[in-house]
């Protein structure tokens, strides 16, 4: 569970405190697929450092750490893009 909430944010692009995803909207998605507690799994990803929390009136999430979360997504098998987009820029 906690591996897809990671591939939810990623490919959600929520990546700072500006633009989190919302917490009964993963509760929704997950609960479908997964048996496990969805609080325990945020709790487990916030004290690893990998997400953060926007204090509003339902928490919204954010990924915070986004390199280490990129690797262990890479690292799980997932398709994720490189960091920066994977595109080269040729210095002219």
């Amino acid at each position: 569970m906690e591996i897809q909430l990671l591939y939810i944010l990623y490919r959600n692009r929520n990546f700072k405190a500006s633009a989190g995803y919302h917490s009964e909207k993963l509760k929704r998605i997950l609960r479908k697929k997964y048996t496990d507690d969805f609080d325990t799994a945020i709790a487990n990803l916030s004290k690893r450092g990998f997400i953060a929390a926007i204090r509003k009136d339902e928490p919204k999430y954010y990924i915070a750490d986004l390199g280490n979360v990129y690797a262990v997504l890479d690292k799980h098998g997932l398709n994720v893009a490189p960091l920066g987009g994977g595109r080269v820029h040729h210095l002219d």
